[in-house]
């Protein structure tokens, strides 16, 4: 019978011990975005900094980044995008750094961030 309930005892320790992997898990972080995707998410965060007053290396965008077309995937790798944005009329390239699930690191003019 002791045998019974120290069997039992180490069964329900180890599933208890299992239970919190299993309520932490999720499927929120959803599959990697796909080149179109990854374009489509750099817009929405090129909007988001032009519509917030923010500086990037001393420049501010102006409305002039709202018509930029020229959008491409610069850099591409199993945890990140890089996707650039050419202005003509100003001649200068905006870069934006963004994870594989779309989240937003980084922009800059040069394309080159630091750790990757």
């Amino acid at each position: 019978m002791r045998l019974m309930i120290k069997i039992v005892s180490i069964f329900c320790l180890g599933l208890s011990l299992l239970a919190p992997n299993l309520a932490l898990s999720h499927s929120s972080h959803g599959a990697p975005l796909n080149n179109q995707q990854a374009i489509e998410k750099a817009i929405e965060h090129k909007r988001m900094i032009m519509e917030q007053p923010e500086v990037i290396k001393g420049v501010t965008l102006d409305d002039s980044w709202q018509t930029v077309t020229d959008t491409k995937i610069h850099k591409k790798d199993v945890r990140y995008f890089i996707v650039s944005f050419y202005n003509a009329g100003q001649g200068k390239t905006l870069y934006v750094l963004i994870s594989a699930n779309g989240e937003f690191y980084d922009a800059n003019f040069t394309g080159t961030f630091k750790g990757l």
